[in-house]
């Protein structure tokens, strides 16, 4: 138990990372009786700082979680494709918040890229049309998932080079590169919401792949499904190994009915 009056910022950040391993949450209740002696809301604007500057996260309500640098972390920009790269220069000096994603934060994890596929690029709202015209004033063809009608034309997706996703959050990324668990859950959304150009036994590939390399932390997928809003099909994909066969049958039947 921690019983000191002042701890500043910095020296109650290193405390508490030694209650925290990446991977594992932690209430705030848990935090308070690790501090009794420090003013709840003294901890509870020192956690908000923390979470603002991305050295921590919220996982759940009233939950935290640590975020550390690892083997798991992003490919670096020498790894992405060569129009990813450019299109990163171009939008990294306008200032806003934004990083890659999809299959560029996926190398290394396949078997197959394409040699060719649309950059998923996620931008804060305020940035997204922008960003947009300036890419489409350079050439690029551009759309942003609320486009999705246009993006969904058969013969439009082989020449799309970018798809713009709104971010809120971009604390699952490093250098403006998705990290692992952000890239799959967003080429996920991209393959199912807007005809990505990957087919459904394609992505099943994938994410076999990577649960095999055990490339995914479970908290850091539920955290960024949440921050997409498809909670609820990342979570059975995480728990799909610890359906019983009955249930699968169950639920078989329940998809053919609501074809």
């Amino acid at each position: 138990m921690v019983t000191r009056d002042i701890l500043p910022t910095e020296s109650f950040y290193q405390e508490l990372t030694k209650h925290l391993e990446n991977g594992e949450e932690m209430s705030i209740r848990q935090i308070y009786s690790l501090y009794p002696d420090i003013n709840q809301k003294t901890l509870s604007w020192r956690l908000y700082k923390l979470v603002h500057s991305g050295r921590l996260y919220r996982s759940g309500q009233g939950y935290y979680a640590l975020f550390k640098v690892g083997d798991n972390d992003p490919a670096g920009y020498n790894y992405i494709q060569k129009k990813s790269q450019k299109l990163y220069d171009i939008v990294i000096d306008f200032g806003y918040d934004f990083y890659i994603t999809g299959l560029d934060s996926l190398v290394g994890e396949m078997l197959h890229i394409p040699e060719k596929y649309p950059v998923l690029l996620v931008v804060e709202e305020a940035g997204v049309k922008e960003i947009q015209y300036a890419l489409s004033d350079r050439d690029y063809v551009v759309f942003t998932e609320k486009e999705c009608d246009i993006i969904k034309e058969p013969t439009m997706m082989g020449k799309i080079d970018a798809l713009i996703l709104r971010g809120k959050n971009f604390t699952l990324s490093a250098d403006h590169i998705a990290q692992k668990e952000k890239g799959f859950v967003d080429l996920y959304y991209a393959v199912t919401r807007l005809e990505y150009g990957i087919s459904a036994p394609e992505l099943s590939r994938i994410f076999q792949n990577l649960q095999r390399n055990h490339s995914l932390a479970a908290l850091k997928m539920k955290y960024a499904a949440r921050d997409r809003g498809i909670s609820t099909e990342i979570n059975f994909l995480m728990n799909l190994s610890k359906t019983t066969e009955k249930a699968l049958e169950f639920m078989g039947h329940q998809i053919k009915e609501a074809q």
